[in-house]
């Protein structure tokens, strides 16, 4: 029960379920292509991937400046 509580959980539990719900609207109520859903899947993690580095690097030239700096 505490982990249903939890707002970050039930943040990821509507994004996915919203996503599913998107997916399964398109291809049964849309007739869009099952093959052609699954690219947009994979272009869509591809930049969320890429995001995740780049704010990643970001992050560590922004740690490697401010030290670098207080030196």
């Amino acid at each position: 029960m505490k982990l249903y509580k939890n707002r970050s959980f039930r943040t990821i539990f509507l994004a996915l379920f919203a996503t599913l719900t998107f997916v399964g609207s398109a291809i049964f109520i849309f007739d869009v292509e099952a093959r052609l859903m699954l690219q947009f899947l994979a272009v869509s993690l591809l930049g969320v991937v890429l995001m995740i580095l780049a704010a990643l690097a970001f992050t560590a030239l922004r740690i490697a400046i401010r030290r670098w700096l207080d030196r």
